[in-house]
């Protein structure tokens, strides 16, 4: 009888002590959870230097891009979009301000080929996080309605969408949230780099989608100004050393020479912007 109270005892003991180190261990967990989250929350704002702020206001949709690869002659490729269904996979405040930028990207060149459905659904991507992160006054709930009775009209369909892009940049203006705006901005400026770079893969001797990504080695100089003001903040400074390696893209590879690009090195290009772009995406 001795021995058997002993052996529950010993098993009692035994049990308290494996829950007591499954307790440290999923505390352990937690707290490494919160560390590595802590990166992905949106602290409080700094101030920018004038000029700055003003690059920021300043700082063009992704039209700009897209009117130029449709005025080259692209194709529209809906593989190389961010797929809709991965709207529902962000739940931090940086992936979906990051990925609030790709799918408006993604929204400027479905409305600028006059993808009615897949404008649709990218309106319906960038509605979604924009309400997630508080800015869902700007989004226009009959827009999609409008958009389908306006699908016969180009520069109608556009119109509605650079609206909705006015309406959120002057709301996180109005509102100083700033880092929501540079998080967009480079997401933004991701996508449309790798979609310009995927389509001159695809056309290496279209000098006219070469000439649309040299151009945006401007943007990418003001957005590593901007990003900079930041310095070493968690959610910023990573996002920054990203869009820093997309310099070679303008430097390595013969964009402004008015060559064809040799195939390889528009392989390497878009293995290039595409880690970037995964970056904004995962």
């Amino acid at each position: 009888m001795e021995v058997f109270k002993f052996m529950r005892t010993g098993l009692f003991a035994v049990v308290i002590s494996l829950m007591l180190l499954q307790a440290c261990d999923a505390r352990r967990d937690y707290e490494s959870a919160e560390e590595g989250a802590d990166s992905d929350i949106i602290k409080k704002e700094v101030i920018l230097s004038p000029g700055t702020q003003d690059l920021l206001n300043r700082f063009p949709t992704p039209f700009e891009l897209t009117k130029m690869l449709e005025e080259s002659g692209a194709t529209y490729i809906f593989s190389l979009t961010n797929p809709p269904a991965n709207v529902d996979k962000y739940f931090t405040q940086k992936t979906k301000a990051l990925n609030l930028g790709v799918y408006s990207t993604d929204l400027a060149y479905s409305s600028t080929f006059q993808r009615t459905s897949e404008t649709e659904k990218f309106m319906y991507c960038t509605g979604k996080l924009a309400g997630d992160l508080g800015i869902a006054g700007v989004y226009d709930k009959n827009l999609a309605k409008k958009i389908n009775f306006n699908q016969a009209n180009r520069d109608s369909l556009v119109a509605l969408v650079k609206r909705f892009f006015g309406e959120t940049n002057n709301f996180l203006r109005r509102n100083n949230r700033n880092q929501v705006a540079i998080l967009v901005a480079a997401g933004s400026f991701a996508e449309g780099l790798y979609i310009a770079s995927s389509l001159c893969q695809f056309s290496p001797e279209n000098q006219l989608i070469a000439q649309a990504i040299v151009k945006q080695q401007r943007l990418l100089d003001k957005l590593l100004v901007i990003l900079g003001e930041y310095g070493l903040d968690s959610t910023i400074k990573p996002v920054a050393d990203e869009l820093a390696k997309l310099r070679p893209v303008f430097s390595d590879f013969g964009l402004g020479s008015g060559k064809p690009v040799p195939v390889q090195k528009a392989a390497e290009m878009v293995r290039i912007t595409g880690e970037v772009r995964s970056f904004m995406i995962k």
